[in-house]
């Protein structure tokens, strides 16, 4: 309302001067001065000479007078303008009631945004120290994972040592009992059964032999090839020969000659070496076979025959005598 009252009386003045500016004289057309008194000598400020000076001096004083008016219309609606946006200003305590909180509210913020990125700082630093363990613990582990396989290697090879010391103990326990049992009554390094005395040449120095000249070799010691006529002697040899671990790779080299050979007038029929018949033999199945009518002699074995069923007492084959074996010997023990 008070801007629409201000700008009528800005222009009530503006029609007011401009009335003024066209009523000071009285112009006329015929050319004369507006004003010729006698009496007075007054010059009209407006000097018509002709037509069109009048018309010219006529308009630039409407425009300046309408200039004039519009000048002042816009400095009076810059003040009006002015004095509505001071009383909408507000004040200070209208600004501090207003944004007090949230300024309170942001410096709040701050604080907690400087708090996480110092926390921020130091969980980055504590990961870059876990990280350092972390690959300080794995050098550990890799380096005691490596220890560990070379305790459980050393840990094998000390089993399979112990396995052998266990069998060697085995063995020297079997011979001591056998030394205790057969004292005074056998040769050294030969085994008793019931009054016989067996050989068994396993050492690596003594050359593997055909059947004649392994029987040779126990014929010099006072022996002869071993006979094996009875369950007990078969199980006795047995249980030795597996006791011994002899072995040299090919099955059919692992055995051992014995006092048995085929008779040369009577094919199929096997005799021992004191002259008696074979009666009751232990020959793995399939056996003996004669293969290519060269296979004459018999010997035992500490493997079992690769086309037979295992059977611990089935454990002789026919061979040709002039395969290289070991050999087993017997005699008779002395009195005790």
């Amino acid at each position: 309302m008070e801007n629409s009252d201000i700008s009528d009386n800005v222009l009530k003045g503006f029609k007011g001067t401009y009335n003024e500016l066209i009523c000071q004289d009285d112009f006329s057309t015929d050319g004369h001065p507006l004003h010729n008194r006698q009496d007075q000598q007054q010059v009209s400020i407006f000097m018509v000479r002709d037509g069109q000076s009048f018309q010219f001096y006529r308009l630039v004083a409407v425009s300046l007078g309408m200039l004039s008016a519009l000048l002042l219309v816009v400095d009076i609606g810059l003040g009006v303008q002015l004095m509505l946006g001071l009383s909408l200003v507000p004040t200070d305590s209208k600004v501090s009631e207003k944004y007090g909180p949230l300024y309170q509210n942001l410096t709040h913020i701050s604080s907690e945004l400087e708090q996480l990125r110092a926390t921020h700082s130091n969980m980055i630093h504590a990961k870059e120290e876990a990280l350092t363990l972390l690959q300080k613990e794995l050098q550990n582990v890799y380096k005691t994972s490596g220890q560990l396989g070379s305790a459980k290697h050393t840990g094998m090879e000390l089993q399979r040592q112990v396995e052998s010391l266990q069998g060697q103990k085995v063995a020297l326990q079997s011979s001591v009992t056998e030394f205790v049992e057969s004292c005074g009554r056998c040769l050294p390094g030969w085994k008793l059964l019931n009054s016989v005395c067996y050989y068994f040449p396993l050492s690596n120095s003594i050359p593997l032999k055909t059947w004649d000249r392994s029987r040779d070799s126990c014929i010099k010691k006072g022996a002869d090839l071993a006979i094996i006529n009875s369950e007990e002697k078969q199980e006795f040899i047995n249980k030795a020969i597996q006791a011994l671990r002899y072995s040299s790779g090919s099955w059919h080299l692992t055995g051992f000659w014995i006092g048995l050979k085929e008779e040369e007038d009577k094919e199929g029929t096997w005799a021992w070496l004191d002259g008696t018949e074979l009666t009751q033999g232990y020959w793995a199945d399939g056996e003996p076979n004669d293969d290519m009518n060269n296979e004459d002699c018999a010997a035992i074995y500490s493997k079992n025959h690769p086309k037979a069923t295992w059977d611990a007492m089935k454990t002789w084959n026919d061979a040709p005598c002039r395969y290289a074996l070991k050999w087993i010997c017997e005699m008779k023990a002395k009195a005790a």
